[in-house]
């Protein structure tokens, strides 16, 4: 299967220097790309960013599959 395009969001707890707090839920990275590729590379890109941020937890995916235009 071929993805055209990618979105990660990696969320975490952040540190907070002002308030000396930590912040749950922050945007840590964001990862995407509109270069298609293969979804099995795809997975090998999700295991790596999830096993270098330490984020294999609570996962989710929105994934919009659109039907080819036969004009």
């Amino acid at each position: 299967m071929y993805i055209d395009k990618y979105k990660v969001e990696i969320k975490g707890t952040k540190y907070h220097e002002k308030t000396d707090k930590q912040m749950k839920d922050q945007l840590l990275a964001t990862y995407e790309s509109n270069d298609g590729m293969n979804i099995k590379a795809l997975t090998n890109i999700l295991e790596e960013l999830a096993d270098s941020h330490q984020a294999n937890y609570n996962i989710s995916f929105n994934i919009v599959m659109k039907q080819h235009d036969h004009d």
